[in-house]
């Protein structure tokens, strides 16, 4: 084969690499303005306001919590804004990517953040893995319950105020998230913030499964 023949190949190749990365895009941002348009509709049908767009105002709501220091403020959209079973709520998806140099995915979850009007202690409840029993052994802070060792091989409790705390995770509360999945919960000062790392609504109906799992906690805690 001549080289003019080799460029001719090389170009045709070129070129149909370039068509179906171009429809792989558009078809992903099809589906993120289908599925941002579902959010929206599920939004309006509970008498939420709705954003599609990205909302820097909303991400920075995650500046006290741990959750904002992994991605910036920019990564949140989907924004509903309103009361849900009578608790003034803000959720949206915030994603962030993670880069290990050779290859990056990016990381998103359905986030609900409600008032913290109980004014319960600051503490961070989040899945415990190997790395965190490490780090216990050298004297990181967890806070174990005896009487519910399943709750503290499953989750990493840790905060300012221990009494106050384990005031707060009353059998029934421990018992609520040993038996459901996995959930972070941070409450800082105003805020309460609620979400399952890495999940978010993707189907019809998903959205507001995470307000009511929200609710349905704040409540809990609440009582």
């Amino acid at each position: 084969m001549d080289k003019v023949g080799n460029i001719y190949y090389i170009s045709l190749f070129l070129i149909a690499a370039s068509l179906l990365v171009w429809r792989l895009r558009r078809r992903q941002k099809n589906t993120v303005e289908l599925r941002s348009a579902k959010i929206g509709l599920e939004a309006t049908r509970l008498g939420l306001s709705f954003q599609g767009e990205s909302d820097v105002s909303t991400g920075e709501l995650l500046t006290p919590h741990d959750l904002g220091n992994k991605g910036p403020a920019k990564g949140a959209r989907n924004v509903a804004r309103g009361s849900y079973k009578g608790h003034p709520l803000v959720a949206f998806e915030f994603s962030y990517v993670i880069s290990t140099g050779e290859s990056s995915h990016t990381v998103r979850q359905t986030v609900v953040i409600l008032e913290n009007s109980k004014r319960h202690p600051d503490l961070e409840l989040c899945a415990e893995g190997m790395f965190d029993r490490f780090k216990e052994y050298f004297g990181a802070q967890d806070f174990d319950f005896s009487a519910h060792p399943a709750f503290s091989k499953k989750y990493r409790l840790r905060g300012t105020d221990e009494n106050s705390i384990r005031d707060l995770f009353r059998p029934e509360v421990r018992e609520y998230f040993e038996n459901n999945d996995m959930v972070h919960l941070d409450i800082n000062e105003q805020q309460i913030l609620i979400y399952q790392p890495g999940r978010y609504a993707k189907q019809q109906g998903q959205f507001e499964e995470f307000l009511r799992s929200a609710v349905e906690i704040l409540e809990l805690l609440s009582k």
